[in-house]
C-alpha cells in the first residue's frame, strides 16, 4: 500500500466526528489501517507515522481508545499494539493517561476489551524509553495485582505477566522493581507458576522472576523462602519452555556470590552441562545453550568452583557450544571459557581439546561483541607458556594482529597486550632452541666430534 493511502486513512480516522460519521466506517478504516501497516511497522510505517502524523499518535488514537463503543475501543487498542512495535511511536503513545486507561479497561467486566488493552501494554512497555515511565507510574505493581485477580481470562493474565517481564528487561528498572514488596512478588509469581495450566504464561512468569533475580537481595530472599528446590525441579521438567525459564532463573541467581555454593549443591553445574549438550536445531534449544553458557560463566567466578566445573563436564560442554551454528551461542560459550580458563589446568585442557581453533574463527566474524568475547577468552587462555605455544602453532598471532584494528577500543587494547605476550613467547622459544643447539654443539666438541664431519 502506498504512503498516500495510509496517510489518507489516518487523516480520515483522525477527522472522524460522532455527529457526522458512521461507526461502521470508522471500524473498517481502523481495521484496514492495522492490516496495511502490520508487516512493516518496525521498518517503514512506524518511522513514517511518527515523523508525519505525530498528532494522530498523541491525540487522535488515545481519544479513540476512550470510546465507550466496544468494537471501536478494541480496534483502537489493536492499532496502539501494532504501532507501539516501533520505538518512536511507543514513546509517543506511552503516557500516564494511556497506562491508566489500559489498567482500568483490564479491570472492567468485558473480557475482549481486557484482552485488547493488555495486548497494547505488552508492546508499549517493550522499549528502553518506556520502561522507566511504566515503573515510575506503578504499572508493574498493577500487573502483579492483576495476575492474582479472579475473573480475568488466561490471555489477559498472560499479557499482564508479559508486560511485567518486559518492564523488568532493563537491569536498572528490574533493580527498582525488585525492591517493591519483594516477598509479595515472589509469592505471587511462583504460586502462579505452580497453579497455572498455561505453559506460555508460566514461562513468562519465570522470565520475570529471572530478571528480578539479578538483584542479590531478591535472590537471597528466594533462597531464604525455600524456593531453590522448586526451581531445580522445574528445570528438570520434560517441557522445554518450563525447563528453559527455570534454568534462566538459576543462571541469574548464580550471579550472587553468596548463593553459588548452594546452587552447586543442587547440581547446578551438571544441569547447565546437560542442557548445553543438545543437538536439536530448534530455536528454543539454542536458547537453552545460551542459558547454559550464562550459568557456567556466572558460577565459575572463584578458584574452587572453576576447578569443580572443569571436573564435572564444563570443558566438553563449552567446546560443544563453540561448534554451534548459532553465532550468539558461540559468543556466550567464549565468555564462559574466559571465566573457566582463569584456572590454569582448565585452560590447558581447553587448548589440548581444540578450543583455540573455534575461538579464532569466532574472532574473525567481524561482529564487535563476538570479537570482545573471543579476545577475552584468548587472553585468559594464554596464561601458561604451553598454551602460548599451541596458539603460535595454530597461527593465532595473525588473528590477534587483525584484532588490533577493531572498532572496539577494549578489543584493540587486549589484542595489543596479547600480541606482546605471544611475541615474547616466540623469543623465549627461539632462545631455548639456540641454547639447546649450543649445548649440543659443546657436547659434540667435548666428545671429539667435529661439527660437519662426514659431509665432505
Amino acid at each position: 500500500m502506498t504512503d498516500a493511502k495510509v496517510h489518507a486513512m489516518m487523516d480520515d480516522i483522525a477527522g472522524w466526528k460522532r455527529s457526522t460519521g458512521k461507526m461502521r466506517r470508522l471500524l473498517r478504516q481502523m481495521r484496514a489501517l492495522r492490516a496495511a501497516i502490520a508487516g512493516e511497522v518496525e521498518t517503514t510505517w512506524g518511522k513514517l507515522t511518527h515523523r508525519t502524523r505525530g498528532t494522530f499518535l498523541r491525540e487522535s488514537l488515545p481519544r479513540l481508545c476512550e470510546f465507550k463503543e466496544r468494537e471501536a475501543q478494541i480496534a483502537a487498542f489493536g492499532l496502539v499494539q501494532t504501532l507501539a512495535l516501533h520505538d518512536d511511536c511507543a514513546t509517543a503513545l506511552a503516557t500516564k493517561e494511556m497506562f491508566k486507561l489500559c489498567v482500568a479497561t483490564i479491570k472492567g467486566k468485558d473480557k475482549e476489551r481486557a484482552v485488547a488493552a493488555s495486548g497494547a501494554l505488552t508492546t508499549l512497555v517493550n522499549h528502553d524509553d518506556t520502561r522507566f515511565l511504566a515503573s515510575d507510574e506503578g504499572l508493574d505493581k498493577s500487573m502483579t495485582a492483576l495476575i492474582t485477580e479472579k475473573g480475568l481470562g488466561v490471555r489477559v493474565k498472560r499479557n499482564c505477566v508479559v508486560t511485567f517481564a518486559r518492564i523488568a528487561d532493563d537491569p536498572e528498572v528490574a533493580s527498582l522493581m525488585s525492591a517493591k514488596a519483594p516477598e509479595q512478588l515472589i509469592k505471587n509469581f511462583l504460586d502462579f507458576v505452580d497453579k497455572t495450566d498455561d505453559t506460555d504464561t508460566e514461562k513468562w512468569a519465570l522470565i520475570a522472576i529471572a530478571r528480578l533475580a539479578m538483584n542479590d537481595e531478591f535472590s537471597n530472599l528466594m533462597e531464604k523462602k525455600g524456593y531453590v528446590p522448586f526451581l531445580f525441579e522445574l528445570s528438570r521438567d520434560k517441557i522445554p519452555a518450563r525447563k528453559l525459564a527455570a534454568a534462566l532463573v538459576i543462571a541469574h541467581m548464580a550471579r550472587n556470590k553468596d548463593l553459588r555454593e548452594t546452587l552447586v549443591k543442587y547440581r547446578a553445574i551438571q544441569l547447565f552441562c546437560t542442557i548445553a549438550m543438545n543437538t536439536s536445531e530448534r530455536i528454543d534449544m539454542a536458547e537453552m545453550q545460551l542459558v547454559a553458557a550464562l550459568g557456567l560463566k556466572n558460577l565459575a567466578s572463584n578458584f574452587d568452583l572453576r576447578a569443580l566445573a572443569g571436573k564435572t563436564g564444563a570443558i566438553q560442554a563449552c567446546i560443544f557450544m563453540l561448534r554451534s551454528p548459532q553465532q550468539e551461542v558461540k559468543r556466550f560459550a567464549a565468555l564462559a571459557i574466559a571465566e573457566l580458563a582463569l584456572y590454569e589446568p582448565n585452560g590447558e585442557r581447553f587448548c589440548k581439546q581444540g578450543a583455540l581453533k573455534w575461538i579464532i574463527q569466532l574472532a574473525r566474524t567481524g561482529d564487535v561483541r563476538s570479537e570482545t568475547a573471543a579476545i577475552t577468552a584468548l587472553s585468559n587462555l594464554m596464561l601458561s607458556p604451553g598454551n602460548q605455544s599451541i596458539m603460535i602453532v595454530e597461527d593465532g598471532t595473525k588473528v590477534v594482529d587483525y584484532l588490533q584494528n577493531s572498532r572496539n577500543p577494549r578489543v584493540a587494547h587486549l589484542a595489543k597486550q596479547l600480541l606482546k605476550r605471544l611475541r615474547m613467547a616466540k623469543l623465549r622459544a627461539a632462545c631455548k632452541f639456540a641454547a639447546r643447539m649450543k649445548a649440543t654443539g659443546n657436547a659434540l666438541i667435548d666428545a671429539g666430534i667435529e661439527i660437519g664431519e662426514g659431509y665432505e
